[in-house]
C-alpha cells in the first residue's frame, strides 16, 4: 500500500505545481488538444506569388531579358559608345570601324526585337547563337586578348566573351521549350 500512497502524494504535489504554473486553470487530469491542419498555409506569400508568376512566364521573361541585353549592346554600338569597339579593334580591326560597327549594332537590335516578336523568336534565337559563336571565335582568333598570361587565366575581355556560353544556353532553352507553331496547328 505504501506504493499507492506514494503515487497519490506525487499526483497531489503535481496538481499543486500545475495550479501554481497555470493559475489553477488546468487540473492534473486535463488534456489540451491543439488541432493541426497539415494544409494550413498563409494565403500566398510574396515569394510564392513571385515563383508562380515566374513559372507561368519563364520563357517570356528569358526572351525579354535577352532582348534587353542585345538591344542595349546594339544601341551602344550604333551610337559609337560601345566599349567593345576596343576589343574588336584589337582582334578584328575592320569590325571596329564605320559602317561595320553600326551594322553589328543594328543586327543586335534586330535580334533583340525579334526575340520579343512571337513569330520571329525562333529565327532571332538562331541569329543570336550564330552571333555569339562569332564573338566566341576570339578564343581562337585572338587568344592573347582572352587569356593572360596563359590559359586558363582570363582577362576582363575573356570573361566578357566567356559569358556568351550562358547566353547561348539561354537561347537553346528558348528554342527547345517554346511551343512550335506546327504542333499547335495539328492540335487545333
Amino acid at each position: 500500500m505504501t506504493g499507492l500512497a506514494e503515487i497519490n502524494r506525487t499526483a497531489k504535489a503535481q496538481t499543486q505545481v500545475n495550479n501554481l504554473r497555470y493559475g489553477g486553470a488546468v487540473s492534473s487530469g486535463s488534456r489540451i488538444v491543439v488541432p493541426i491542419r497539415p494544409n494550413l498555409r498563409p494565403n500566398g506569400s510574396v515569394l510564392d506569388k513571385s515563383r508562380d508568376f515566374a513559372a507561368r512566364h519563364v520563357l517570356f521573361l528569358s526572351r525579354l531579358s535577352l532582348a534587353t541585353v542585345f538591344s542595349w549592346f546594339g544601341i551602344l554600338k550604333v551610337a559609337n559608345l560601345s566599349p567593345v569597339a576596343r576589343l574588336l579593334g584589337a582582334s578584328i580591326p575592320f569590325l571596329a570601324e564605320t559602317p561595320y560597327l553600326e551594322l553589328l549594332g543594328t543586327a543586335e537590335i534586330v535580334i533583340g526585337v525579334g526575340l520579343l516578336v512571337n513569330r520571329l523568336a525562333n529565327q532571332a534565337t538562331v541569329l543570336m547563337i550564330l552571333h555569339l559563336l562569332g564573338t566566341m571565335s576570339l578564343f581562337v582568333i585572338a587568344p592573347r586578348l582572352i587569356f593572360a598570361p596563359v590559359f586558363p587565366v582570363l582577362t576582363m575581355d575573356g570573361e566578357f566573351v566567356l559569358k556568351n556560353v550562358v547566353l547561348i544556353t539561354s537561347a537553346l532553352v528558348i528554342m527547345v521549350l517554346r511551343p512550335r507553331p506546327e504542333l499547335l496547328r495539328r492540335t487545333q
